[in-house]
């Protein structure tokens, strides 16, 4: 590519991807209220165009090692996404189908969930049944030391996440850490794995425990079957518990329409951005799935996004009691364009307000029964006489503060 090539290249990705809300450079009418928005925006200078593609030359030319031109634009947008927000991100084509197969239940990789424990390290919260960690002996709480040699400190754990997925077939080494235990070594086969996003149980007195570990395309219909399968033979429970504890979110509708579930109307939640497609709002419609039956919903910091958005309108609306400590405080938009060679763009868009008109995003939801549990370092289950968050709610419920609708 010489060097007009490249001052066109980065022309039309900065004034057609940047100012114009277009994902593409193609020749097509971009949205009128996108453009209108980003009207506003200064543009760049020529000299400023200019200056980014002699950048881009140099590095090409004279770094050390030789580098693509491919993966140097495919850097060049992803460091345009990352001086955003921590939200927005460039994901390239490998990492788009993750994120696709993740929103539509299953995943490829070794069949559990890792978590970021503390900000420090890599720790598995759930196995899921048959999959590869499943059948290797993998055990929630183990500490993740070392991905296919790679040791997890000191790196992006971010990063050491993503490692973890991969093409179905392929393998990955990790040395593994039962807490109390000597670290151990296992190579696993990535493979497909089904996903569950809901789970169940029915508690003493008829209260119906539901778990939402994260939300995808299928958590309403999977929300909808666990509670209908605890109610004490087809009979009604005498209370609902919603547990939404580290619960990092997912597809936004599911929980909208979970919401829906408990309430016979009102504005479940709405959104407000610039790009036209990003301003939604969610009413909920006549008819619950548990009409007058008390409902606690448990929350912690670890409960953000989606997770925000159902603890939040249920409260608003005087339908749940929340239970916990104040969320994560997660209350923006990412829209995902899609782009020419199969990657995208993750660009926060907009931010969720609650039916009452609040923003959640950087202040959390705060508890109406503040449980402060501490931080179980190694992740273990907890019994439930042991869980202070259930116990609270358990206790609410017998002295009737619990809200019913």
């Amino acid at each position: 590519m010489n060097r007009p090539q490249i001052h066109l290249v980065i022309a039309c990705l900065t004034s057609a991807a940047l100012f114009t809300g277009s994902p593409m450079c193609a020749a097509q009418d971009s949205d009128a209220s996108a453009a209108a928005g980003a009207a506003a925006a200064e543009p760049a200078s020529l000299s400023e165009l200019r200056t980014f593609a002699d950048v881009f030359a140099l590095v090409r030319d004279s770094y050390v090692d030789p580098v693509s031109e491919a993966d140097l634009l495919a850097a060049a947008a992803r460091g345009l996404a990352d001086s955003l927000d921590e939200y927005s991100d460039y994901l390239g084509p490998e990492a788009y189908r993750r994120q696709d197969e993740g929103n539509r239940g299953r995943q490829v990789g070794i069949g559990a969930r890792a978590i970021i424990d503390d900000g420090k390290r890599l720790v598995i919260e759930d196995v899921y049944p048959d999959g590869p960690a499943w059948m290797a002996g993998v055990q929630r709480g183990d500490i993740i030391l070392r991905i296919d040699d790679e040791p997890v400190k000191g790196r992006r754990l971010q990063a050491s996440l993503n490692a973890l997925a991969g093409a179905p077939g392929s393998e990955v080494t990790l040395r593994l850490q039962t807490p109390g235990m000597n670290p151990r070594k296992l190579t696993l086969e990535r493979a497909y794995v089904p996903v569950p996003s809901v789970r169940g149980e029915r508690l003493r007195d008829g209260i119906a425990l539901v778990r939402v570990d994260r939300f995808n395309l299928g958590t309403r219909q999977e929300f909808q079957a666990v509670l209908d399968s605890l109610r004490p033979d087809g009979g009604a429970l005498a209370g609902v518990i919603i547990d939404l504890r580290n619960n990092w979110g997912g597809v936004i509708r599911p929980a909208a329409e979970i919401a829906d579930g408990f309430l016979d109307g009102g504005k479940v939640v709405y959104t407000r951005g610039r790009y036209r497609d990003s301003r939604l709002e969610y009413d909920a419609l006549p008819g619950q799935w548990a009409e007058g039956v008390p409902v606690a919903v448990l929350v912690n910091g670890g409960s953000a996004s989606a997770s925000e958005i159902l603890a939040g309108a249920l409260q608003d609306h005087g339908r749940a009691t929340v239970v916990g400590s104040r969320t994560f405080g997660k209350g923006t938009v990412q829209s995902i364009f899609r782009l020419r060679n199969g990657s995208a763009l993750k660009l926060t868009t907009a931010r969720y307000f609650m039916p009452s008109g609040r923003s959640f995003d950087g202040q959390g939801i705060e508890p109406d029964i503040a449980v402060e549990e501490g931080t179980r370092g190694d992740r273990t289950p907890v019994a439930l006489k042991d869980d202070l968050a259930l116990q609270a709610a358990l206790q609410a419920f017998r002295d009737g503060e619990i809200a019913g609708g």
